[in-house]
Parts: C-alpha cells; structure tokens; sequence
C-alpha cells in the first residue's frame, strides 16, 4: 500500500510523510471493494470531508466576492461542491486512477462519476486528518478556484436535463424519458440509477445520491454521446 500512497500524495502535490497513511488507503476504498476484501471503506471519511469541502468553497465565496447576497451564494457552493465538478477534478488530477472498486462495479461506468466525487471528498478528510485544515485548505483552493470563478460568472452550466429537452424538442419533436434502473445502498445512502431515452432508445445512464442529480448526470451522458457537449 506503500506505492498507492505515495502516488496519492504526490497527485496532491505532498511532499512529506503522513503520519497515518492508512487514511489515505481508506479514503480510495470504495464499498464494493471493502465488503469484497473485509476492509475499511471511504464512506466515514466522505462524511467529514464532505464538510470540509463545503466550508472551504463557502469560505472562499465569501472573501473574493463581499457583495455577493447569500442566495446567489448558495448557489455557487452547490455548484462547485457538486458531483460533476468533484469527479471531473478527480479525474483531471489523476486520483479517480487510484480507487479501489469491487468486481461488481468494474464494469458499470454509470456508478463511476458519483464515486469520483465521493473519493475527492473522502481524500480532502483524510489530508486533514494527517496534515492539518490549514494545508487541507489550501489544497482544496488551489484545486477548486478556478471552478468558484466560473460559477459565478455562470460558465458552468448543469441544467442538463433542460439542455437536452430543448435539443431533443427541435431535433426530434419529443421529449426524453427518464426511467429509475436502480435503487441501492442502505436508507441514508442510497444511490439512484436513470437511464435516459429519446424515441424509445437509451442514450444514456447516470447515477446520484438524489433522484434529480442521478437524472442530470442522465442527461449529461446522452449529450456527450450526441456530441453536444
């Protein structure tokens, strides 16, 4: 586990020893490979970075923009704290290559895009929890800056659903269907699987910790296979 650290690390730009390293082995670990290998899972780190997360956006937000009202505040938070954004990071950083996924999941790329994000939020844990909230929180800055800029200048655009209905309205004279597929996980985690189809065929799969951002992600999917976004 030596080699995974370290590569973890070094994506985040670490050059010192955790203490604890075991956090960083479990903040890749995804259930499906935890219950498979009796192991601990990122899910309690993902609850403490989830919050970290937040606090560092929230924070940022509100220091770069003073005349900001609290709505329009709310918004960029969830945008950028959001399951597109995290994933897209990890993916851009090369932490979604470290995580550990069981065998049932390898081959379902629709479950991938919530993981990423749950992993960036699991991973900021386990960097606070080695290192302390003032390097965690430059970390989580550098990373996610760019993003608080873009939502505020509304470049980051994620009502795919609506997207996706004006093109499918003047392309085709439909409106997409969107079908629940799967329902798993315990009550208070669940993960939310939807397909969604345009003239009776599947276009695209996404899934979510709510109904509506597992529809997005949806509707998101068949827009790259359209090539319209």
């Amino acid at each position: 586990m030596k080699e995974i650290v370290h590569k973890l690390l070094k994506v985040l730009g670490i050059d010192e020893a955790p203490p604890f390293p075991h956090y960083f082995v479990w903040a890749l670990t995804h259930s499906s490979y935890a219950n498979e290998n009796g192991v601990p899972s990122y899910e309690r780190l993902e609850f403490l970075g989830d919050t970290i997360v937040g606090f560092v956006i929230a924070h940022q937000t509100f220091e770069k923009f003073p005349n900001m009202a609290e709505g329009e505040m709310a918004k960029v938070k969830a945008v950028v704290g959001s399951e597109p954004v995290l994933s897209d990071i990890s993916k851009e950083i090369g932490l979604s290559d470290l995580v550990f996924i069981g065998r049932s999941l390898r081959s379902s790329e629709d479950s991938l895009e919530s993981i990423f994000a749950d992993v960036f939020e699991s991973t900021m844990a386990a960097t606070f929890l080695n290192f302390g909230f003032e390097k965690t929180y430059v970390i989580v800055k550098e990373l996610l800056e760019e993003k608080i800029e873009d939502a505020t200048q509304k470049k980051i655009f994620f009502d795919y659903k609506t997207m996706l209905q004006e093109y499918t309205q003047e392309e085709y004279g439909v409106l997409p269907e969107y079908e629940l597929v799967e329902e798993k996980g315990p009550a208070h985690k669940k993960v939310y699987i939807f397909s969604v189809a345009v003239n009776g065929e599947i276009y695209g799969k996404g899934s979510g910790k709510s109904k509506k951002s597992a529809e997005q992600m949806a509707a998101k999917n068949a827009l790259k296979r359209m090539r319209k976004i």
